[in-house]
């Protein structure tokens, strides 16, 4: 058992405390957010993710976890680790990395000088860019280590208990060790390396699956513009043991809180000094991509003789809420352009009333295209199918059933 902090009670901060709580540690979590504190010290979730709030709401979670917005209430000479899981929000029009939120954290640590905990952080973020920040602030760089997060939105618990593997970066030898004695119970192979090499790795593996996403969006609008049948090409195409089908769902297109960002953060590592056409072309071709199925829709609509549009599901994937960087949004956005009966439909979330919103099951209307975004196997899914089946003359489009 140990004793952590971890500064940030955000996705990535709340997901890792509760995680580390359920397995007996002592956890702090601190955030300067005071409203935010408080609604989890009323047990009242800031986001959804499946099972957090029973999680939380756990007696074995709920008396090892404790939620404070100051430092000091957190951070004693009996902590062992802390963990930094602040937001760094990229600039997408420069690629470059805001490093405000961690540098402000990194000076408060650093205030606690006599004590003898591991700073670690599950920021994701170049490490020479935290190295600098240090040698501003007279911090010891070498006894930071970094831990990357590999949580997907709607799965992130289970993720947390089981991870395909566990990354430690750093060269302070206590440190690491510290770091692997907390993950000694997880049944994974642990990866030691270098500082750099840690954060390369998370970068690189979210690089990885929006290139991934990007090329079976590519091969879905393809095969559909040749008249194939694009599902049966991408199973067929994924059967290959190469290539595999994990991964491999069409979509209208991918979003999130970390894909967009981290390539748009590796690109521009690249493109001052080295040539690398395939990862600067990722987002672009999710863009292009989300442009196309905007046509796609419109020319559904008309050869079909429909009157509306409507967009199931506004989170940018399923088991969410968060919405930035939605395709949903984006695609309302281009479709609103050219066809004004353009609506979502989402009665989990609170949309902005710059969206024409459907309000109700009860004011769905014939002669209507629906148009999945995700899959969702909620009951409030399929009873909104059943209501879409009475219709006359309505269709709904499913990337991942088209034929």
């Amino acid at each position: 058992m140990m004793n952590i902090s971890i500064i940030g009670a955000g996705y990535v901060g709340l997901i890792t405390g509760v995680g580390f709580a359920k397995l007996g540690n002592k956890v702090s979590i601190v955030d300067l957010n005071h409203d935010l504190i408080q609604k989890l010290n009323n047990n009242q979730m800031p986001f959804y993710e499946p099972d957090l709030e029973d999680y939380i709401k756990n007696h074995e979670v709920n008396e090892n976890i404790f939620f404070y917005s100051d430092y000091e209430s957190s951070i004693d000479k009996n902590t062992d680790i802390v963990f930094v899981c602040v937001q760094t929000p990229t600039d997408f029009e420069s690629g470059k990395t805001d490093t405000t939120y961690i540098k402000n954290v990194l000076v408060k640590l650093n205030n606690f000088k006599n004590y003898e905990f591991t700073i670690c952080i599950k920021s994701t973020v170049n490490s020479k860019l935290i190295e600098n920040i240090c040698k501003e602030i007279n911090l010891d760089y070498e006894k930071i280590i970094f831990n990357p997060e590999f949580l997907r939105e709607g799965s992130a618990l289970f993720d947390f208990f089981n991870p395909d593997r566990i990354v430690i970066g750093g060269s302070n030898i206590n440190s690491l060790d510290k770091c692997l004695k907390l993950y000694e119970s997880f049944d994974c192979e642990k990866i030691i390396t270098d500082s750099i090499s840690s954060q390369i790795i998370k970068y690189l593996s979210n690089t990885y699956l929006a290139m991934r996403l990007s090329f079976v969006n590519e091969t879905f609008k393809l095969a559909s513009e040749f008249g194939g049948n694009p599902n049966q090409i991408l199973d067929a195409i994924g059967k290959d043991n190469r290539i595999g089908n994990h991964y491999f769902r069409p979509s209208p297109g991918w979003g999130g809180s970390c894909f967009p960002k981290d390539v748009k953060e590796v690109s521009n590592f690249l493109q001052n000094d080295y040539q690398s056409p395939l990862i600067s072309k990722i987002i672009e071709s999710n863009e292009l991509h989300m442009d196309w199925f905007a046509d796609y829709l419109l020319r559904s609509l008309k050869e079909k003789n429909l009157s509306n549009i409507i967009l199931i599901g506004a989170p940018f994937k399923e088991n969410t809420d968060d919405m930035r960087e939605s395709p949903t949004l984006k695609i309302y956005d281009r479709l609103a352009n050219k066809f004004q009966n353009t609506f979502i439909l989402d009665l989990k979330v609170k949309l902005a009333s710059d969206y024409k919103l459907i309000e109700s099951i009860e004011d769905l209307e014939d002669d209507t295209l629906y148009v999945e975004m995700f899959p969702d196997s909620s009951n409030e899914r399929l009873e909104l199918l059943k209501k879409v089946n009475k219709q006359k003359n309505s269709f709904v489009i499913k990337m991942w059933e088209t034929s």
